[in-house]
């Protein structure tokens, strides 16, 4: 028993000196970053009439996030957050941010997540596609900062299907 702990040891010691730290990081790079866990959040909570509260969004968003769309800051703080897409369910039929994302990657210090994404909708009746591009600043594992810049993207390559 004595020689298979040692053997066991070894591998252990040169998968760590071949492969690095990074092999035991597995785990956590399976878990989703902020910005996808609040946008499988958000997904969701869009289908609940009382999904989007401003304590909901705090579990993703801080305090004082800002989510600043095309230049113009659309909503300050957790209220704000949550009437804001509160109005854009009541007047939207359906609202859907499409993950994964096109393209996602962080910055070097980590606090920064860059996206490239398609959110889809029908208003009125209509179907329509936006192209989004820009960051997440991250504060304390929260979202403090949005900006994106929104372009419309038509036409939206396939009829939206109501779940």
């Amino acid at each position: 028993m004595q020689r298979r702990s040692g053997i066991f040891f070894l591998a252990f010691t040169v998968a760590t000196w071949v492969f690095g730290p990074g092999m035991f990081n597995q785990a956590r790079a399976a878990e989703p970053d902020p910005l996808v866990a609040m946008f499988v959040w958000w997904n969701a909570s869009y289908k609940d009439p009382e999904g989007f509260t401003a304590e909901a969004f705090g579990r993703y968003f801080t305090p004082d996030a800002v989510m600043r769309i095309n230049g113009s800051d659309r909503s300050k703080g957790l209220a704000d957050l949550a009437q804001h897409f509160r109005a854009i369910q009541a007047r939207t039929q359906l609202v859907v941010i499409d993950l994964p994302f096109i393209d996602e990657f962080r910055s070097a210090s980590g606090d920064q997540i860059f996206t490239h994404h398609f959110v889809r909708a029908r208003e009125d009746g209509k179907d329509s596609r936006e192209r989004v591009m820009g960051y997440a600043t991250i504060r304390d594992g929260k979202i403090a900062l949005l900006n994106f810049v929104s372009i419309p993207d038509n036409p939206a390559p396939s009829p939206l299907r109501t779940p």
